[in-house]
């Protein structure tokens, strides 16, 4: 389903991805910044000839500025509300990540596996994303985290991207997760005056959606393999989705 907020998003999305502010965008398509600015909003959307000049001014096609060429064939089957916040219950295929792993039993203890995941500076993050071949459009940047509520021996981290294919440049890590449910949660201000806070970053829902909303939902971790995932819808990683993998109790 098309959704106009989720469209503002990803405009402003690809206009920081093409390093340009909003009065450069705007000028390119012949609008105001205060037109761009509602579009990026999602309070209005572009008719269609100024669509299609978004589209060329991001050299991207107009179908994925509009999400219809999303290969990954998420579904959304189920909405539910906890006072404004907006949880959703998603079905997700089997998904192939590709990027960086970085996995707990190659370090002598786990203080040397978080100190391995903290040393991967930001720039050398971008760096290993610019090498992904054939990601899903649109493109996220995610931070996969694998068995962290198991034994810490088992445990494991990467800095990936949704991809089509198994077939990567060398040095490019692959992990394949199984399709499964998942609770889908957004760092919007109802999340964060849920949370009691200003605002909020994706790593802090995880903790409210294992220890609160998915017991007082009948929800328990899916046992499939299926692993937890921050999917950031900025370059600077400062808003995005918690994706919880989950199975009914």
């Amino acid at each position: 389903m098309f959704h106009q907020i989720d469209f503002g998003k990803r405009v402003k999305e690809f206009r920081k991805r093409g390093n340009l502010s909003q009065k450069e965008a705007a000028m390119k398509i012949g609008v105001s910044e205060q037109a761009l600015s509602k579009w990026e909003n999602g309070d209005c959307l572009p008719d269609v000839y100024h669509l299609k000049l978004l589209a060329r001014v991001f050299k991207i096609s107009v179908d994925c500025l509009l999400d219809t060429e999303n290969e990954s064939g998420e579904k959304a089957v189920e909405t539910i509300k906890v006072g404004g916040a907006v949880f959703e219950l998603v079905e997700k295929p089997e998904t192939i990540l590709a990027g960086k792993m970085i996995y707990a039993k190659d370090f002598s203890d786990i203080s040397g596996f978080y100190a391995a995941i903290d040393a991967v500076a930001a720039q050398e993050e971008q760096d290993i994303y610019k090498l992904v071949k054939d990601p899903v459009l649109p493109i996220n940047d995610i931070h996969l985290s694998v068995n962290f509520w198991r034994d810490e021996s088992s445990r494991a981290y990467g800095f990936v991207r949704e991809v089509l294919t198994k077939e990567q440049p060398e040095g490019i890590d692959i992990y394949k997760i199984p399709a499964s449910l998942y609770i889908r949660a957004y760092t919007d201000s109802s999340m964060a005056q849920l949370l009691t806070k200003e605002i909020c970053e994706i790593w802090e829902l995880f903790a409210y959606l294992r220890d609160y909303f998915m017991p007082s939902h009948n929800f328990k971790m899916a046992e499939n393999g299926a692993q937890e995932m921050e999917v950031f819808d900025t370059s600077e990683h400062r808003s995005g989705y918690a994706y919880m993998p989950v199975m009914p109790c």
